[in-house]
Parts: C-alpha cells; sequence; structure tokens
C-alpha cells in the first residue's frame, strides 16, 4: 500500500510540476453540475492586488476523490491534504490557493468530528493533544491570514510539489523497508 501511494503521490508531483507554469486562468471546461450547484467563486489575491474569478469543472470526480484521499489517509495514517489539494487542482482546476484553503477546511472538520470518537475510546491522551490543537491552530491562522495572501501562487505551487515529493520519497521508503 505504501509503495502504491508514494507513486501516486510521486505521479501528482510531477503533474503538478508540468503546471507550473501554466495559467491559473487557462479555459475551465463547463459543468453542469457545478453550474447548477454554484460552485465558482472569486477571492482577493493579496500578492497580485487582483480578483482572482474561477470556475470548478468535475464536482463528481472531485467527491469520488475525497472520499478516496479519506480512506487513503485512514489507512495510512497520514494528513489527507496531500491527496486532496492535487485531486482539487489538477482535476476540478480549482486555484491553488482555493484548494489549500478548501482542504485545510476539510480536514478541520473532520478531525474534530473523528476526535470525539477517538478521545472516547482513550485514543487521545489530553497532555499531547492539547499543546498540538494550539500549535496547528496558531499555525494555520498564521498561514492562512498572513502568509497566504502575500505569497505568490507560482512559489506556492513549487512548495506543494516539494512536500508531494517529499511525502512520496517516504511512502516508497515505508513500502521497501517492509
Amino acid at each position: 500500500m505504501y509503495l502504491v501511494f508514494g507513486a501516486v503521490m510521486a505521479y501528482s508531483a510531477l503533474v503538478m510540476l508540468r503546471r507550473m507554469h501554466a495559467s491559473e486562468e487557462a479555459p475551465v471546461p463547463e459543468d453542469a453540475l457545478a453550474d447548477r450547484l454554484a460552485l465558482h467563486g472569486s477571492y482577493w489575491d493579496e500578492s497580485t492586488g487582483r480578483e482572482v474569478s474561477y470556475r470548478v469543472t468535475r464536482p463528481l470526480a472531485g467527491l469520488g476523490l475525497m472520499y478516496v484521499a479519506g480512506t487513503v489517509s485512514g489507512m495510512l495514517g497520514i494528513g489527507s491534504g496531500a491527496l486532496k489539494v492535487p485531486a482539487m487542482d489538477l482535476t476540478m482546476r480549482l486555484p491553488l490557493k482555493v484548494s489549500t484553503a478548501t482542504s485545510n477546511f476539510m480536514i478541520g472538520v473532520t478531525a474534530a468530528a473523528s476526535a470525539g470518537v477517538y478521545f472516547a475510546r482513550g485514543h487521545i491522551d489530553p497532555f499531547i493533544a492539547g499543546p498540538v490543537c494550539v500549535g496547528v491552530t496558531l499555525g494555520a491562522w498564521l498561514g492562512s491570514r498572513h502568509l497566504m495572501a502575500r505569497v505568490n501562487a507560482s512559489w506556492l505551487r513549487a512548495l506543494f510539489v516539494g512536500v508531494l515529493l517529499w511525502v512520496a520519497f517516504e511512502m516508497l521508503r515505508k513500502g521497501w523497508s517492509s
């Protein structure tokens, strides 16, 4: 499983790397379901000083990939952001800043939903989880409020590709050593 996951992460990183210089404003195919659900939007990009409008495509493929991301994340004990962000970026054609913010929100909701179950089972040590939660919350706030707004999307993509390659390497290493 680790080898398959590592290969998928490496492939996602390479595809995202190929899109590094592609315009975020490349035409996105129309999608009737995305139109009906009003999934399109816009955001103010402080790094470019302009509003970025985007269209969503293939929401059902995105739904399927989010299911797979959650399942694999639960099986391997890793964060699903490494799967969700490329899925939204490459499949649904969301801008990378929107993909990362959406992934962060989804991970927070799913973590909050499952935390009670794990806590009730005695699988969470509150003396460890408490400081970790504080640190993660402060880091997420700082990153989303102060850094993400000022970071160029190309630099963010390069950073994310690096993280994906690192995750791929670690998963492949785990798979080969077991």
